[in-house]
């Protein structure tokens, strides 16, 4: 006769696990905190173009910093002890002390020239801010400028919509950076080694791009990023996710990766990850895979190899159920 514990006890397992990969606080946690990061990004990128940003100029005699305000619109924001100035056709401010805005929503000539122009200004002015967002420039790559940055905390790219790769080598000179995001950009892809050793690094944004693949090793334990624990993917063009999430979920307590609003149907494994009762737990993860093109579950069982995970909650349930 069918043991109906052990049934149950399967049956619930199987639950637990598309809690944990689907579900797990998605509309009571992971959703608003997700809203409230992406406003908080919103707020860093000048979402507002009304409003005033406050200014800082620096004495050549005393380096005493002074405040003052005045309305940015139209305007082109310089520091007064720099020899070069704001791009042409660009605005540059400080909405906060240390935070540097430079937005060139309005360059529509000399676009060849804007480059060189750029890496003109920031190092002339990098002493003054720690967090920088360069934002709506018919850019096609990164200036070389912002790989120099070595003081950067935070660096935001919004809005380059002809950016279609990230530099190699550049983000992991900025040893200090703790928060890296892109958005409305027209990323297509992300390569290995982007980030390799940013031990600091504790935030990718890298949502409502075009991505459509990932290095499998872009985020996995030999990129050595030992404090990252929000990755955030959703909005693009994925197709198949390799192993590292739930390889980091051993690693960081908490981990957020977030992948909904994909065309995900495949799981790959070329990490080889697989999870048995001696395997280092997963430490608490909310892996958001909602809104994917997921037909089965066991497509993502048995190709990440996690049905240890089920085999392990199975023997632990089956040991309190007393069976």
């Amino acid at each position: 006769m069918l043991n109906l514990t052990r049934i149950y006890t399967v049956l619930a397992s199987v639950i637990l696990i598309a809690q944990f990969l689907f579900i797990n606080n998605y509309v009571t946690g992971f959703r608003k905190r997700d809203g409230m990061m992406y406003s908080a990004f919103s707020r860093k990128t000048g979402g507002d173009e009304s409003r005033k940003a406050r200014e800082l100029y620096m004495t050549t005699e005393t380096n005493d910093v002074m405040h003052t305000e005045r309305d940015v619109i139209n305007k082109q924001q310089v520091s007064s002890s720099s020899s070069s100035t704001c791009p042409t056709d660009c605005r540059c401010y400080y909405p906060e002390i240390s935070q540097l805005v430079l937005s060139c929503e309005n360059r529509f000539r000399n676009v060849t020239s804007l480059l060189p122009e750029i890496n003109a200004y920031l190092p002339s002015v990098a002493w003054n801010f720690t967090q920088l967002t360069v934002q709506s420039t018919p850019l096609t790559t990164v200036p070389e400028a912002i790989c120099q940055l070595e003081r950067l905390t935070s660096l935001f790219l919004v809005r380059h919509r002809l950016l279609t790769k990230l530099p190699d080598d550049c983000f992991t000179r900025l040893h200090e950076l703790q928060s890296f995001g892109t958005q409305d950009c027209g990323l297509t892809s992300l390569q290995n080694g982007l980030f390799d050793n940013l031990t600091k690094l504790r935030t990718v944004y890298l949502g409502y791009n075009h991505i459509s693949s990932i290095g499998a090793h872009l985020f996995d334990v030999t990129a050595n990023l030992p404090n990252l624990h929000a990755i955030q993917l959703q909005y693009n063009n994925l197709t198949e996710i390799d192993a590292w999430p739930v390889q980091r979920a051993q690693m960081n307590s908490g981990s957020i990766i977030s992948l909904e609003h994909n065309h995900i149907s495949r799981f790959t494994n070329s990490l080889g990850w697989h999870y048995d009762c001696n395997s280092a737990p997963l430490l608490s993860p909310k892996i958001n895979l909602m809104y994917n093109s997921i037909i089965h579950l066991n497509d993502l069982l048995h190709s990440w190899n996690i049905t240890g995970l089920l085999c392990c909650t199975v023997r632990s349930m089956s040991f309190c159920a007393g069976v």
